[in-house]
């Protein structure tokens, strides 16, 4: 059964005349977005999955941007900076340091 319900998110949207850098009030499908954050969980999961130390340094936490589309679709945000439009921050710690984080 799909899910109907909708996110108000500020994303870019298309001005008039085609230019792009303009921005509005999106509804964002619930259902879009979910499927959209688990593949890209899941493919970033399998990325870093080797990445645990760099010289003497533990790797702690992974801080990924991703860009919402208006549709609920998801991008990483590489170099570019998002203005106005809808973004999430996903913060990633591994299970040891999520245990000592609340006291394990």
């Amino acid at each position: 059964m799909a899910d109907s319900r909708t996110l108000p998110m500020v994303v870019a949207v298309d001005a008039k005349g085609g230019a792009w850098g303009a921005v509005g009030v999106a509804d964002v499908p619930i259902d879009k977005l979910r499927d959209s954050l688990r593949s890209a969980t899941s493919l970033l999961a399998e990325a870093f999955q080797d990445i645990r130390q760099v010289g003497q340094y533990s790797l702690s936490e992974v801080s990924i941007e991703l860009e919402v589309s208006a549709e609920g679709g998801v991008s990483l945000i590489g170099t570019a900076k998002v203005s106005g439009s809808g973004s999430i921050t996903l913060k990633f710690s591994p299970p040891a340091a999520i245990g000592a984080k609340e006291g394990r």
